[in-house]
């Protein structure tokens, strides 16, 4: 299997791959995604595919339950603390 993939696969991108592996909870990350059913994949990517991670909220409800939501362009990157007008970088 690893000379199929060293191989057939650019070797930059295979060193990515590498790389994606030994970041701390990544394996269980794609596990779990990988444990969803299908429908449900597909919901989640197409949320995240199609927003700016800096715009995506995340919060537990009272239930335990992981809800995710788009803030407003005018709150991405306010940190607590800082007024509306300070974003992340400034």
């Amino acid at each position: 299997m690893i000379k199929t993939l060293a191989n057939g696969t650019d070797t930059s991108r295979l060193l990515e791959l590498y790389y994606w592996t030994r970041e701390p909870g990544i394996v269980e990350l794609i596990r779990a995604y990988l444990d969803m059913p299908e429908r449900t994949q597909r919901s989640l990517s197409t949320f995240l595919l199609n927003g700016r991670p800096s715009l995506i909220s995340s919060a537990f409800d009272q239930q335990g339950r992981l809800v995710l939501g788009r803030m407003p362009v005018d709150q991405a990157g306010v940190f607590p603390g800082r007024s509306s007008r300070q974003v992340q970088g400034t």
